[in-house]
């Protein structure tokens, strides 16, 4: 199973993690995505079972910089507009 880390805001690929052996359930579990609630799972996660990949949606650096620098650009949804 492969597991991507995408940022939610610029779509930038923060990280990657290829276990094989790795069931999604593996996954959710080791990774502690088992905890989050069905909201925010449905929010935070994808999976395509074609290609065995679970997508975590998280926020770079860059964007949490921007976001901290400048709060009121969460109003419009999305840092970089």
């Amino acid at each position: 199973m492969r597991v991507s880390y995408v940022c939610r805001y610029c779509n930038h690929m923060v990280g990657e993690l290829n276990r094989p052996d790795w069931t999604l359930h593996d996954a959710e579990w080791r990774l502690g995505l088992a905890s989050l609630s069905p909201v925010e799972r449905s929010e935070w996660i994808s999976y395509n079972e074609g290609s065995e990949t679970l997508t975590v949606q998280t926020v770079c650096d860059w964007c949490q910089r921007a976001v901290e620098t400048h709060p009121e650009l969460l109003v419009e949804g999305n840092p970089l507009q």
